[in-house]
């Protein structure tokens, strides 16, 4: 599954409500709550990484390749599309019930 949480982010945005902020301001939100859901996606995976990976998860983290994380947390993580859905849906909910502004 390939993710697009510059999507998610902008429906966010939509589903907030949120309108007649500039272009500027609107995409420094939105880079704002991809950072947010980066986060919490990452949390997430640590969570659910078992203990005897979570070193080599770390390296892959700092290399930085996304599609090796994604294929490193796929081989890891059983159900990883769950888990994702998860935190994204962790986020959203706080978003929209105002406790992330």
């Amino acid at each position: 599954m390939k993710y697009n949480i510059d999507d998610f982010a902008a429906q966010l945005v939509k589903d907030k409500g949120i309108t007649g902020l500039s272009h500027e301001i609107m995409d420094q939100l939105r880079s704002d709550l991809v950072e947010r859901a980066e986060n919490i996606i990452i949390a997430e995976m640590v969570h659910n990484m078992p203990k005897d990976k979570l070193a080599d998860f770390e390296k892959k983290i700092d290399e930085g390749n996304d599609s090796e994380i994604q294929e490193f947390c796929s081989k890891h993580i059983k159900n990883l599309d769950e888990v994702v859905a998860g935190a994204l849906l962790k986020l959203r909910n706080m978003y929209l019930a105002n406790v992330l502004n």
